[in-house]
């Protein structure tokens, strides 16, 4: 019995730890009661229109998410949450986020669409286990170099920016799965993005793109493409043949294929023409 009663203890302390780690608090008041006991902080549509450095007393957070506020800046007490995992930050009205985010070495999810950004900071290449970064609908003209450092990045969403160009290289991001670039101002793809070969989805829609990027030809393992109306290319390349799982090809009127389509690999693959 003497030997039962510390396992049931350790055994209740687990089971209360592990509830706790599962809470959600939807109150910042509330979570600051107890705060190296908050797990997941959500405030969404609180009308908030700022957060309060007092953030920084919640040490063990790992996931904050602040979507669908009235943010116009974070505070860089954020950036000493290293423990965060998922920050969520969309549609707010931020125009820039704090210098330091590269502090957050855990965070596996960035969502920061849907606001005002201009730039990234140069830190974010510092996010040594990020998995995902969505930045789509804001106002980005360019992206730090620092980006091709996120080693582990599987998806990017980068539409509706004003990008014109991407950084050379960007096929550093070895183990990216899904790129989503549409509606942006890309004249072409550097030549690094031959190395993107673990692509699966690929949206490169609305852009100013003069000729095919041939750089597609080398993502074998795409499923979805979307290529329409990012310029005028004409004839596609007869090298999209050699992409045996593509199950989804998007084009416009102005482009045609250069063989029967019975020829691609999958049978069951759907040309969309837009």
């Amino acid at each position: 019995m003497k030997r039962i009663f510390p396992i049931v203890i350790l055994w209740l302390a687990s089971t209360l730890l592990c509830a706790q780690k599962q809470k959600t608090y939807t109150s910042l008041e509330e979570a600051l009661k107890n705060p190296a006991q908050v797990y997941h902080l959500r405030l969404a549509h609180k009308k908030l229109t700022s957060l309060p450095a007092s953030i920084a007393k919640l040490v063990n957070l790992e996931e904050l998410d602040l979507n669908n506020n009235k943010l116009t800046t974070l505070p860089p007490e954020v950036c000493a949450l290293t423990h965060l995992k998922e920050l969520n930050v969309f549609r707010n009205k931020l125009t820039s986020l704090p210098s330091d985010i590269g502090n957050l070495k855990e965070l596996q999810k960035l969502i920061v669409s849907s606001n005002d950004l201009t730039q990234l900071p140069v830190s974010i290449g510092d996010l040594d286990s990020l998995k995902q970064l969505s930045a789509r609908d804001n106002k980005l003209v360019s992206l730090p170099d620092e980006i091709c450092k996120l080693k582990k990045l599987q998806q990017l969403f980068l539409s509706y920016n004003q990008l014109e160009k991407l950084p050379e290289d960007i096929g550093h991001l070895y183990f990216l799965e899904q790129l989503y670039l549409e509606h942006n101002l890309l004249k072409k793809l550097p030549q690094s993005a031959v190395s993107l070969v673990n692509v699966r989805y690929f949206y490169l829609g609305k852009n100013l793109f003069s000729d095919f990027p041939l750089a597609i030809c080398s993502m074998i393992k795409l499923q979805e493409l979307d290529i329409s109306y990012c310029g005028y290319i004409g004839l596609l390349p007869d090298c999209l043949r050699n992409i045996e799982l593509l199950d989804l090809l998007i084009l416009d009127s102005s482009m045609s294929l250069p063989f029967p389509q019975a020829i691609f690999h999958n049978p069951a693959l759907r040309v969309i023409v837009n």
